[in-house]
């Protein structure tokens, strides 16, 4: 189903990684493993933006963090790639992204990918998943009364 004049999509398209959990859609859970390589972060971005060129439709992300131990340089600045090729999708349909992050040195990961590519769409740091997916929520439910 095509975007019509403006109006999103009814229909939810899954995200083809084993990153992203598709069960609450169009909230999608996205969680993190404690260490990835180079290749297998591009991967994930690369699901995720090819993902977005189809899905044009209001979303909220619960995104958990709280997994990693280990990012490089090179991988913050990956991200904020990503983030920066994600944000025409960000600004038009991302009602939130509920960011896991549970003790400030991942707090400090992601004001650092932040500081490379500030973002243009509401984002709120949570130390657990459940009251940033009720966040999540009200954003979603927030953002599709708008239309």
């Amino acid at each position: 189903m095509q975007e019509t004049a403006g109006k999103p999509e009814t229909r939810h398209l899954e995200i083809d990684h084993p990153w992203f959990s598709n069960d609450l859609m169009p909230i999608y859970h996205w969680t993190f493993p404690k260490e990835a390589s180079d290749d297998e972060l591009r991967a994930c971005f690369r699901a995720r933006e090819d993902w977005g060129a189809r899905a044009h439709y209001p979303v909220a992300w619960v995104i958990d963090l709280s997994n990693i131990i280990k990012a490089t340089a090179t991988q913050r600045k990956a991200f904020g790639e990503h983030l920066k090729r994600f944000e025409e999708h960000n600004v038009r349909w991302n009602a939130g992204s509920a960011l896991i992050v549970p003790n400030a040195w991942l707090r400090g990961l992601v004001t650092a990918v932040f500081w490379i590519s500030p973002p243009k769409f509401p984002n709120k740091f949570f130390s657990g998943p459940v009251a940033g997916e009720r966040w999540a929520k009200r954003q979603l439910e927030a953002k599709l009364a708008e239309l």
